[in-house]
Formats: structure tokens, sequence, C-alpha cells
């Protein structure tokens, strides 16, 4: 095939849905004005959490569940469908209630409303202000699905093998698999090449022991991956994992919650600008961008059905595993297309991740032909985008992209403050590091302890007073959201209300 494109590279982030991010885009099948409603119980009458136009950079906890089980209940409303449930159009109304299961074991205590809102919350397009850029200017997929419903490992599987041999769940990523991927595929045409650029976590070597590589397959993203542009030396299929584990000098960048999703966008930015700086490579390169699965957080659109890819039903071995037959895609992710040779423009055509080795193979002509009945089958980029059209022109109208405010990390020291102020709390069961952990802003650190500090002396106040001689009640407000400020009302509550030995630390 006459190919517009020499170099594919592919980006996959985590754990964010299409309404999630771009619900609020204006383009593409989003949130309309009445937006979307759950409930605490999957169709109750409870109140009701309405999708909103505000998302949120940090999880509380660790954010919304996304195994096999709990993607069940956010599109069912139950963790283990009947067949004749599955067979039918899931109402996509058990968002809330899963979010309540998964973030009551995280706090140890029921969730606020104010907290299960966030499973609701779409981002407002100037959060993310790179996505959204490159979203509007380039080509945005609103029908791309995971996979799998369920969580990372086995979707990203899926994009590189087009099976997870059976995997519905992370297995502590010890699977060793012996199906072929698309890496053995390029291996078999000497004049093409792949690289994995890693920041951490290296999938492709991880779960692939069989498959023929060397070190140069294998590289640090930072300072490779720009050289690599610069010198026009990119390879033929490239594949970017971000960082899943941060540090004060480079933060999680994978957009997996409970982690801030800024670091995320700078990463894209990155991408993007070397690409850009180096305008022959620029012009031969196709920039995919893409996110491994919905994360748990809300997406309006049913997954359809699709084909199993090797017969291979999920695992069942464990006992916390539910019955899969793969023959329905995982929830929709955003997708971007990123080339000047692009227009501005929508694709609704239905994807999966599978579409990505389906294409490399189709387009390239790869020995050995598709991986599995799921790439074989999965809707193609070749035609639209990978052949050479005489009718596409080169766009120098490309924008610049602006980088929003990175988070500030915590130090040893803050961290180290952060984490004692767990003690102040005057009941003891929130007395837990689990709390703090997701915390990376310093902001954020500082109205975490400030509350501590108001909550431990409101409590130390009202058993002074009521050690006076004051009448205890019954307390009210445990669960309550204290300010950051010791509030004089909140300590006389407390006196009134709470037992002489509940105030006790």
């Amino acid at each position: 095939m006459d190919l517009q494109f020499e170099h594919v590279v592919v980006l996959m982030l985590e754990n964010r849905s299409f309404d999630h991010l771009f619900g609020y885009l204006g383009k593409g099948e989003g949130v309309p004005p009445q937006g979307f409603v759950n409930t605490l119980r999957s169709g109750g009458t409870e109140t009701p959490f309405t999708t909103r136009k505000a998302g949120d950079f940090i999880a509380v906890g660790q954010g919304p569940s996304h195994s096999l089980k709990q993607t069940n209940e956010q599109l069912f409303g139950v963790t283990k469908p009947t067949p004749e449930q599955s067979a039918q159009v899931p109402p996509m109304t058990g968002f809330v209630q899963s979010f309540y299961t998964s973030l009551s074991y995280d706090l140890r205590r029921h969730p606020t409303d104010h907290e299960l809102q966030q499973v609701m919350n779409c981002f407002d397009p100037v959060q993310i202000p790179v996505l959204s850029e490159l979203a509007r200017s380039f080509v945005l997929c609103d029908h791309w699905f995971s996979d799998v419903p369920g969580p990372t490992m086995p979707n990203r599987a899926f994009v590189h093998a087009a099976t997870s041999q059976g995997y519905t769940y992370n297995a502590d990523w010890k699977p060793k698999f012996t199906c072929k991927t698309i890496y053995d595929r390029i291996n078999a045409d000497p004049a093409l090449s792949w690289r994995v650029y890693s920041h951490d976590e290296d999938d492709v070597h991880e779960l692939y022991p069989d498959l023929d590589k060397n070190a140069a397959n294998h590289v640090p993203f930072e300072v490779n991956f720009t050289a690599d542009v610069a010198d026009d030396r990119l390879a033929t299929y490239s594949f970017i994992t971000p960082a899943f584990i941060g540090s004060p000098q480079h933060p999680v960048n994978s957009m997996h919650a409970p982690a801030d999703i800024r670091p995320a966008e700078k990463l894209v930015a990155d991408i993007y600008q070397a690409l850009k700086s180096a305008p022959e490579v620029w012009k031969k390169t196709l920039f995919i961008i893409v996110f491994d699965e919905c994360g748990g957080y809300f997406d309006h659109v049913p997954p359809p059905a699709c084909v199993s890819p090797d017969g291979i039903p999920g695992r069942t071995d464990e006992s916390f595993l539910v019955p899969f037959d793969f023959q329905r895609l995982g929830l929709r992710v955003p997708t971007i297309l990123v080339s000047p040779w692009l227009q501005p423009g929508l694709d609704s055509t239905v994807y999966s991740h599978s579409t990505i080795p389906g294409s490399i193979i189709e387009a390239f002509q790869l020995p050995g032909g598709f991986l599995t009945k799921r790439d074989e089958m999965a809707a193609k980029l070749t035609a639209k985008y990978l052949v050479r059209d005489a009718a596409r022109v080169w766009r120098e109208d490309v924008p610049d992209l602006v980088i929003p405010v990175q988070p500030t990390s915590l130090d040893d020291m803050q961290r180290e403050l952060l984490n004692g102020s767990v003690n102040l709390d005057p009941h003891p069961e929130q007395r837990n590091t689990l709390r703090t952990q997701d915390i990376q802003d310093p902001a954020q650190a500082k109205a975490f302890i400030r509350t501590q500090y108001a909550k431990h002396m409101e409590h130390f106040l009202a058993r002074r007073k009521i050690d006076d001689g004051a009448a205890p009640g019954s307390l009210t407000t445990d669960r309550a959201l204290p300010s950051t400020m010791i509030s004089p009302a909140r300590v006389a509550e407390l006196v009134s209300q709470e037992p002489k030995r509940g105030l006790r630390p």
C-alpha cells in the first residue's frame, strides 16, 4: 500500500471515559443539556446524582473501581448479570452505586454525597486545555471502546495482542502470555521496527516473555523519545507507557486515579511538541492518544457486542472472578488521531483497542496476518487515515498547546507531617495513612492538616467542657465535614450530643 505515514506513535493513558473527559467539549456524542442521572441504587428513587461540568483533578479514595464485577454493576446495576440481563441494552445507571461500594472500602466509612458526585463529574474543556485543543483540532473518535469491561492489564493486552487469553483482571501483572503480538508481526518484516518507551512499567516486556526483543526495543521515555524524533530515528511502531509511580521530580502522568491528571496533559503536550519541532518527521508520523479503559467514570453509551478473539472464556479460577465470554466490549474511551495531514473532524465508527494492531497489520501487510478474530473483525484505520490520499493537504494552522499549571509535589518532610496528622483525628478508625497517600498537592495537604487539627481541637474543647460538668447526649456529627477552622458552634453541639466516653481519644 502507498501509506501516508511511515511511523505510528501510540500513547495509552489510563482510566477515563469519553463523557468524563469530553462530555462537555461540544464535539461528538457527549452530555446533552439535560444531563444524565444515576442514583445510589441503580434505577432507584433516591437523591439524584447528575452529570456536572466540573471535573476533579484528584480523586477521593482510590477513585472508582473498574474490575469486571464493578463494571458490570455500572452497566447493569448488578455485579453478575444473568445471560438474560447481559443480552439487554445496559441502562448505565450503576456508576454511583458501584462507587459507593469501592469508596466505602477505601475510606472505611460511608461516603458523603459530595464525594460520590465525583464519578458523575465531567471536565470543563478549560480544565484540560491540551486534550481539549487536540480533540478540537484533529480527529476525535467518539465511539472507541475498550476491549474488556474491566481493568488495565487485560485492556493493554488487547492493544498488544488482540486478546488477553481469558484474563479479565490484573492478576498482579504475573501472566506470561503465549500468544503472538503486533511486535512479533513487525519482527517478521526486517524492513520494519518497533520500540517501547516506558517511564516505569513496561507491559510488553513483562507480559510477553517469548517475544524476540533486544535492548533497542525497550528504552526509557525521558531523553530517548525526543532524541529519536529529532534525529529521525523513530521506529515504524512506537508504544509509549506513562508513569504509574510518581516522585517529586517526576509525578504520575498516567491519569490513573487517584493521581492528579495535569501531569498527563504535560506528557501529551511534550510528545506533540517533540513531533511538531521536527517537521520532516511530523510529516510521516501519526500520533494516537488512547485510554485503556473508563476507570469506572460515568459514560452514557452502552458498549456494543463483539466477537470473541479466540474462544477462550474468562477465567473463573479465583473466587472473586465472574464469568465473561468476551462477546461485548468495555466502555467508551476518548481517542484522538493527531497529524497535520488530518482536518479537524469527528469519527463515530465503532473502534476498539484491537483496531490498532489490526490496522498496523493490514496497512503494512505484515507476515502472519491478523492476531485473533478480534483484530481481524475490528474496524480499521487503514483506508481512512493510513493510506495516502491525494486530496489531503498539509496544514500549517496546527495549534500551539498551553500546558496547565502543574501541581507541586510534597517533599519528604511535608509527607511525614501530613501522614502524622491522621493521628489527630478524634475517631480511632480514621487514624490511617490510607487517607493521605493520594494527596500530592501542598495546598490540599495544608487543608487536610488544618481540618485534622480543627477536628481534634473541637473534640478536645468539648471534652473539657463535659469534664467541667456539661451534660452529654448522643453524637450526630461523626460524619460531618468539618471546617479548617475551629467552630465554637460545633464544640457546643459536641458537648450537647456526644456521650462523654465518645470524646475520649
